[in-house]
């Protein structure tokens, strides 16, 4: 933890410096002004591109605890790996220009891509005739976004699912991470990765950042809540992927309309304070 946001830049490059030595050990060489527990190390690592092995963990014990005790582990740059993560897209009928993009950008970047249509039969079936390498369902999503994403999990059939919507896109240091991601999250015991969201609004970036969303799930997760929807997960089976980041394109219109018709989906879930933020333009300086 930084207790003084003008050290960031300082911190950030002493962490680094550290990860690239190979060793961390801030019980035998403690930071001056900042410190991190075994799960920050982990966070503080995947986010500069770094695995991290733990240097002494109990049979059976949580290999990267969250507590007060100073982290201590080995750390070599993360390597780009295969991996079999299904991406998966709950849409609507009036998305087809999106998803034709996402399908045909993200072909080779996943060996499953399955979309799930609040729309007709009909509909379904004409998208998936004109993207026949992506499988289409059909479900209306009724006001309720976590059953419809749990609808998507269970039609994925691979072990890790990362969800993302029609206007949403993953960015290329996303994707290059994604095999080593999954990979250290098993050897973690972790089932839920939250992932940054870069909030573009009328083509600008918005202060809603980092807007952390736990999209990156193993199929086997289940999500609540009518409007923002989470994932029922235990906090010691979930953490921070800081690797990449998912885009987020929207207009300004469009946010102010999202405020009113999630109020309309369930009292409190407009979020003035959500509309604000992403209204207000991204200032670099106030998180460097």
């Amino acid at each position: 933890m930084v207790r003084d946001v003008s050290e960031v830049g300082e911190v950030a490059r002493d962490i680094v410096a550290r990860l690239e030595s190979g060793v961390v050990d801030l019980e035998r060489e403690p930071a001056k002004r900042w410190t991190l527990d075994p799960a920050g190390l982990r966070n503080a690592a995947w986010r500069f591109g770094f695995e991290v092995e733990p240097t002494a963990v109990a049979p059976n014990a949580v290999r990267f605890p969250h507590d007060y005790r100073p982290a201590q582990a080995e750390a070599v740059p993360a390597q780009t790996v295969p991996h079999a993560v299904g991406l998966g897209i709950i849409a609507r009928a009036a998305d087809t220009a999106d998803l034709v993009d996402i399908a045909t950008h993200y072909r080779s970047a996943f060996g499953r891509i399955v979309v799930l249509l609040d729309a007709t039969a009909d509909a379904a079936r004409e998208l998936a005739a004109g993207l026949p390498w992506i499988e289409v369902a059909h479900h209306p999503l009724a006001g309720d976004f976590a059953a419809q994403r749990n609808r998507l999990q269970d039609m994925m059939q691979t072990c890790w699912v990362l969800q993302i919507d029609t206007d949403e896109r993953p960015d290329a240091a996303l994707l290059d991470a994604l095999g080593w991601l999954v990979a250290a999250a098993d050897r973690d015991g972790l089932r839920s990765l939250g992932l940054p969201r870069r909030n573009l609004v009328d083509g600008v970036q918005s202060a809603s950042y980092p807007d952390i969303q736990y999209r990156l799930n193993r199929s086997d997760i289940r999500f609540a809540g009518r409007v923002h929807e989470r994932p029922v997960v235990q906090f010691v089976e979930s953490s921070l992927a800081l690797a990449g980041a998912l885009d987020h394109r929207l207009d300004g219109e469009r946010v102010r309309e999202r405020t009113r018709i999630y109020e309309a989906m369930s009292t409190g879930a407009g979020r003035p304070e959500d509309e604000a933020l992403l209204l207000a333009p991204f200032d670099p300086v106030a998180v460097r």
